[in-house]
């Protein structure tokens, strides 16, 4: 079993390697690093790092026997995809019904599809599709 210490330093580091590489961009990288900068400067310290994993650590050690379970990682990632899905949920309920309509479910594709076909003809080729870079290293 990882120790607690062990566990918080390597989440710290890929905590803050990952919010330092991805917090200019925005987005949910944009969010962890202003939850992690807890005095709100700008930065994020080695301090607040331990505070954000101790607390993250807490809440998933449901017993508070300073050890994460299986079944305790499980929960957490339970607690985690149910608040992701009400999330998700949230933004396609674009008319706060408490359901999704068809159109409502297929406004992303949509939107998507409105974004590749960059001829407009209604018609996405090969050509329109985006090509990431593979990455080397």
């Amino acid at each position: 079993m990882i120790s607690k210490k062990t566990f918080i330093v390597a989440s710290s580091i890929a905590f803050l390697t990952a919010s330092a590489a991805f917090a200019a961009g925005g987005g949910k990288w944009k969010n962890h690093f202003e939850k992690a900068d807890t005095n709100g400067d700008g930065q994020i310290t080695q301090q607040e790092i331990a505070n954000v994993q101790a607390t993250k650590f807490s809440q998933t050690d449901l017993n508070n026997d300073g050890s994460i379970s299986l079944p305790e990682m499980q929960e957490a990632v339970a607690r985690h995809i149910a608040e992701r899905t009400k999330n998700k949920f949230s933004k396609m309920d674009a008319d706060n019904s408490g359901g999704i309509s068809t159109e409502e479910f297929n406004a992303r594709i949509d939107k998507m599809i409105e974004h590749l076909d960059r001829n407009n003809d209604g018609v996405i080729d090969k050509e329109e599709i985006p090509h990431k870079k593979k990455h080397k290293g």
